[in-house]
């Protein structure tokens, strides 16, 4: 293998790492904004159980 191969095998390992990174974020932002309106529902039951 020449030298070129190594070069496009380390490109594509690179943009393979980046879109998994990006995945992980994705899934990640998802499960906090469920989590935010769990919270949210928590918070305004509580609150108009308090009033």
């Amino acid at each position: 293998m020449n030298s070129l191969h190594y070069l496009y095998a380390a490109y594509i390992a690179t943009w393979a790492i980046h879109g998994m990174y990006l995945w992980i974020l994705a899934r990640k932002a998802g499960q906090l904004k469920k989590e935010m309106g769990k919270l949210k529902k928590a918070v305004s039951t509580q609150h108009s159980t308090l009033s």
